[in-house]
């Protein structure tokens, strides 16, 4: 009985884990989800804004619209005049579809644990989610005519139209005229290959990913789904994100090492890499760690300050949860880089740590 009721409080804490990462988990994929309809909600409201401006429209009388005399015209794209136009949309949306479906798969089957396979969803649902609220805010404040001639707007006359239009918008069976800048395909394509460079263990699988993108990129195009600035934007504007998260994310692991507190006086060089080294570092904590060090055990050592900063990028790294003693050289050499001295940066104030910590919460590095 006495065994029993041990077993049981040894496993509360890894059921109070379990529970805390599917909460963070399911809080990432349900802000993905809100994102995406007010996404698609942003295309409806941009394809009526379009056709009220270039067509003679009575939204009394669904479906009684035509073109203004003077009509639309598209817009140049030197690209597109180079691709032939390619009418089967279905392939595109396969090659698109493929890549997620793979690299999900991929990436679940090559993180090792539980926990490293929640961390990798949640990564992607976050990252998805911000491209995709940056991409609501840019087709509302920005309406580029249609790519293809004869496009006919899905425009709701009420609410009932709304809400079944707004479904099949997301599930990709309806789309829209003007929903252009920028493009959705290509941001999934590059997040995908992203996370294949980041997480593959064999080469080969970038090298499939690449051309799985490319391949995607060429489809979107071909079907005129988007003009070349779109896909282009969505290159840049996705390969940022996916770095700003992960550079965020380390810098925020180095903070939680060596141990500065969250409230940082900016602009200050008192809190210089140098002088704060020297303060954690003196003479007398100087032999304390080297004591402490000393008394570390080989296997304690695959939980060093090293390791936990790659655990970050390589899924399911093993390491002990034991807090090892940061030594002078590190804290040297691997301070916070969100708090970089504002006289190396030339700056008069310290950059902000409210980003790393908004992205460690997101990332749930308080649970590791």
């Amino acid at each position: 009985m006495l065994g029993g009721l041990q077993s049981q409080l040894a496993q509360r804490p890894r059921l109070r884990l379990f529970l805390r990462e599917f909460g963070l988990l399911a809080a990432a994929w349900g802000s993905l989800m809100v994102v995406v309809v007010w996404m698609a909600l942003c295309q409806e409201w941009s394809d009526m804004r379009w056709l009220s401006r270039n067509m003679n429209y009575n939204r009394q009388k669904p479906g009684n619209w035509k073109l203004n005399h003077s009509g639309y015209k598209m817009l140049d794209d030197i690209v597109l005049d180079q691709i032939p136009l390619m009418t089967e949309r279905w392939i595109t949306d396969a090659v698109v579809n493929s890549a997620a479906l793979i690299a999900v798969g991929g990436g679940m089957f090559m993180a090792r644990g539980w926990q490293a396979r929640a961390v990798y969803l949640r990564r992607i649902a976050w990252m998805m989610a911000t491209l995709y609220f940056l991409r609501s805010i840019t087709i509302s404040v920005t309406t580029l005519p249609p790519s293809v001639n004869n496009c006919k707007p899905q425009v709701a006359h009420n609410t009932s139209d709304l809400v079944r239009i707004v479904p099949l918008m997301i599930s990709g069976q309806l789309s829209g005229c003007t929903d252009k800048v920028f493009s959705g395909h290509t941001s999934i394509l590059i997040i995908t290959f992203l996370f294949w460079t980041r997480y593959a263990r064999h080469w080969t699988f970038v090298a499939y990913s690449a051309v799985h993108t490319l391949a995607g990129i060429v489809c979107v195009l071909a079907v005129r789904l988007h003009y070349s600035v779109d896909v282009l934007l969505a290159i840049v504007l996705t390969y940022s994100v996916h770095q700003m998260y992960y550079l965020l994310l380390e810098c925020a692991v180095r903070q939680r090492i060596v141990g500065l507190p969250r409230h940082f006086l900016h602009g200050s060089t008192m809190y210089s890499p140098g002088a704060l080294a020297s303060r954690r570092c003196a003479s007398s904590e100087i032999d304390e760690i080297e004591l402490a060090e000393s008394e570390i055990s080989p296997t304690q050592k695959r939980g060093s300050a090293e390791q936990k900063v790659q655990a970050v990028y390589t899924l399911g790294a093993d390491f002990d949860d034991t807090k090892s003693t940061v030594d002078a050289s590190f804290a040297d050499t691997h301070f916070n880089c969100c708090h970089i001295s504002a006289d190396m940066l030339l700056t008069n104030r310290s950059p902000s740590t409210v980003l790393p910590t908004i992205v460690a919460w997101m990332d749930g590095l308080h649970l590791r």
